[in-house]
């Protein structure tokens, strides 16, 4: 069962106030954060740092909070052209029972999260980016990045390969 465990900032915002224990290797970590005055949220997968950010969020839309996650989610996956059909219905199946918990103090993955935001956040050009240009570097390479702690491999492509071996095992 996927579990999605939030920052004390994000768990404030949605009202949660007690820890899940971790029961499944699909685990994300959640952020609360800001860019031009309006509330963004980033999220990590915790085994391969593939990532996606929801912005622009009111408290009201965070009413049905598992329908936001997975929709951004499988949109950040066809945008990365990594989903098919067949994977969507698998992912929809497996995310029916979807926890939400606050922080685990996953020390790396939160790190990676702060480097995320921070790569949305930077001012470029003497100014920090307008949500329409951190928007479109999400669309389009946001998952593209090498990272260091992962040999320098790419989120898209350790995401490529847990998608391959989830869609064999369920088979």
């Amino acid at each position: 069962m996927p579990t999605v465990f939030c920052s004390t900032k994000l768990s404030k915002l949605i009202g949660l106030k007690t820890r899940l224990p971790s029961l499944s290797l699909d685990n994300w970590n959640g952020h609360l954060f800001t860019l031009q005055g309006r509330k963004c949220i980033a999220f990590v997968h915790k085994e391969t740092f593939y990532s996606f950010v929801l912005f622009d969020i009111l408290k009201n839309d965070l009413k049905d909070f598992k329908q936001i996650f997975m929709s951004h989610f499988l949109e950040q996956l066809q945008d990365d052209k990594l989903l098919t059909n067949e994977l969507k219905d698998l992912i929809v199946k497996d995310f029916e029972t979807f926890e939400i918990s606050t922080t685990d103090g996953d020390t790396s993955t939160i790190g990676y999260l702060n480097d995320c935001i921070t790569r949305l956040t930077w001012e470029r050009e003497g100014r920090p980016p307008t949500i329409e240009e951190s928007k479109f570097y999400v669309k389009n390479g946001y998952n593209e990045n090498r990272i260091g702690v992962r040999k320098y491999r790419k989120a898209n492509e350790f995401m490529s390969e847990r998608l391959k071996n989830y869609t064999q095992q369920s088979l």
